[in-house]
């Protein structure tokens, strides 16, 4: 695929029509130093492989735009002297604010520095535009390993343009007919003696805030993020103990930080965006990651019981995984792409951000962990959004937004509290995963 798909042009159109870039973050940790060559061939590597593509617009209405090779790559970036421990957090965080252009380039960039306790940092980032997160992961894991592509996520630059006028035509082809099959199904669904929807259950999908918190701050506002590590053996015992897994373990303690922090009742049902990863061998697409969602019941059961969780994530994903039947949302992506950028910052007023996502990385980390002859104690991985304000913040509605993967013995999760009001410090949202952790009986090692 040497042309964006819908789920590539839902990202561009975040950053060259709204101005809100979304990146994606891997930051290893380490006890001691990298050798300067494994960080330097690293950076050869990353800067011959997949990731490494950039965004040729196209002027042919309803054509797709084309993967080209970034025009320009930031050099690796080394810290000019070491930093404090508590200090992790601060780079971690101005590392993903590193400008991007995913037109142009540069689209990713390679950092490091040393810690004054003899240990090292390494963060990788990367525009959403060029690749999701199982796109990073495997392009650092190939570059880690030597200069080859990736099994699942192959290089895909136009190198000889197809016409953009056949591609409109084919575009404006597969629009109409998504577009016919979606109504066709509506009206179906609307006939006498089709049936009516089950009963669903009341859900917070944005909840008002039900805090005294006072909303203070405005303009330029970053979402409090806070890593945090505990032993792999402790998390999986947690989830064993309630019945659980660990995945249903993650989206319990989501569900406590958000109630913890005012954004929901404990009586509230809640809705959970769970994403899954679409990626396959060969993999040329820079977005290969769709989703479901689940309803958790209010009153807090899950504390003691994880096992309707568990239960209906996996009916989520059997549901996702069954492939002969197209939701009418895949039908009308053709169209959806050919909407012109006017339109779409119209549609863009409205839109939401999730209340509870809960990102199941799982092993990866393990797959990253050994960086030349390092090994890395930890890795985290997560998206941010650039360019956000605390109106923007407010306005999307957002909640808690978790990442979570095991590297080895250790179990990392990312949290960002995307309501400005409710999760206002990375230390006031620290206090919250202290306690939840604590209630999980889960030892907490904080970045």
């Amino acid at each position: 695929m040497t042309r964006l798909t819908y789920d590539d042009d839902l990202f561009l159109r975040m950053e060259c029509v709204l101005d809100v870039p979304v990146v994606n973050q891997i930051v290893w940790r380490f006890t001691g130093p990298i050798d300067s060559e494994v960080l330097d061939s690293t950076w050869r590597n990353l800067a011959g492989g997949p990731i490494d593509r950039a965004v040729h617009r196209v002027s042919v209405p309803g054509a797709r735009d084309r993967w080209v090779r970034a025009a320009s790559t930031l050099p690796l970036l080394r810290g000019a002297r070491a930093i404090a421990v508590h200090a992790l957090a601060e780079w971690m965080e101005e590392r993903a604010a590193v400008p991007l252009d995913p037109t142009n380039g540069p689209v990713w960039q390679l950092a490091y520095t040393d810690l004054e306790t003899g240990g090292s940092a390494l963060s990788l980032v990367a525009s959403h535009v060029v690749g999701d997160g199982g796109a990073l992961t495997s392009a650092a894991i190939a570059a880690l390993r030597g200069p080859s592509d990736p099994d699942d996520f192959a290089s895909a630059f136009d190198t000889a343009p197809t016409s953009d006028l056949r591609d409109a035509a084919g575009q404006l082809r597969a629009a109409a007919s998504g577009t016919a099959r979606a109504l066709g199904r509506t009206v179906r669904g609307v006939l006498p003696g089709a049936g009516t929807p089950s009963a669903s259950k009341a859900v917070t999908h944005a909840a008002a805030h039900k805090s005294p918190v006072a909303a203070q701050s405005a303009g330029e506002f970053s979402p409090s993020t806070v890593v945090v590590d505990c032993p792999t053996d402790e998390w999986v015992a947690a989830a064993s103990r309630a019945g659980g897994s660990a995945n249903s373990l993650l989206v319990a303690v989501a569900l406590g930080i958000l109630a913890a922090g005012g954004r929901v009742d404990e009586s509230d049902a809640v809705k959970v965006s769970l994403p899954v990863s679409t990626r396959i061998p060969g993999d040329t697409r820079a977005n290969a990651t769709s989703g479901v969602s689940i309803v958790v019941d209010g009153g807090r059961g899950y504390l003691d019981d994880l096992r309707p969780i568990r239960q209906d994530s996996k009916a989520a994903f059997r549901a996702l995984a069954d492939t002969t039947r197209s939701t009418t949302f895949e039908l009308t992506k053709p169209l959806m792409q050919m909407l012109p950028d006017a339109v779409v910052a119209r549609a863009a007023k409205s839109a939401t951000a999730p209340l509870c996502l809960c990102s199941n990385l799982g092993a990866r980390g393990s797959a990253l962990r050994s960086v030349g002859g390092s090994v890395a104690e930890s890795v985290a991985m997560r998206s941010i959004t650039q360019n956000t304000t605390a109106e923007l913040l407010r306005r999307t509605k957002g909640g808690v937004s978790v990442w979570w993967n095991t590297c080895g013995e250790t179990a990392t999760l990312c949290v960002t509290g995307l309501d400005p009001d409710l999760y206002p410090s990375r230390e006031h949202l620290k206090n919250l995963i202290a306690d939840e952790y604590t209630r999980w009986q889960l030892t907490p090692t904080f970045w």
